[in-house]
């Protein structure tokens, strides 16, 4: 309780609030640019060679025990693949 009091006693004094960001939250300088993601095809180079984790989205509906869409399956097979291919 001594804890809560003491940062409660130390926000009035500041003058700043537990519950709503400082004004320079969140707030990215002008000159902020984002990068294009990359695909596998732009990054094949460097992983030649290389053990590669990749991590697929497969959870799928299902009606009992069977899968009424396997699109998320059958969409991460190309990238499986071109994987397997370039070694």
């Amino acid at each position: 309780m001594k804890f809560f009091t003491a940062v409660v006693a130390a926000l009035a004094v500041t003058g700043t609030s537990a519950f709503a960001p400082s004004p320079k939250f969140g707030v990215r300088p002008a000159s902020f640019e984002l990068e294009a993601k990359k695909s596998i095809e732009d990054i094949a180079d460097e992983l030649k060679g290389k053990k590669v984790l990749v991590r697929c989205d497969v959870n799928v509906p299902l009606d009992g025990k069977t899968i009424t869409d396997d699109t998320r399956i059958r969409s991460s097979i190309p990238t499986i693949k071109y994987l397997q291919e370039k070694g």
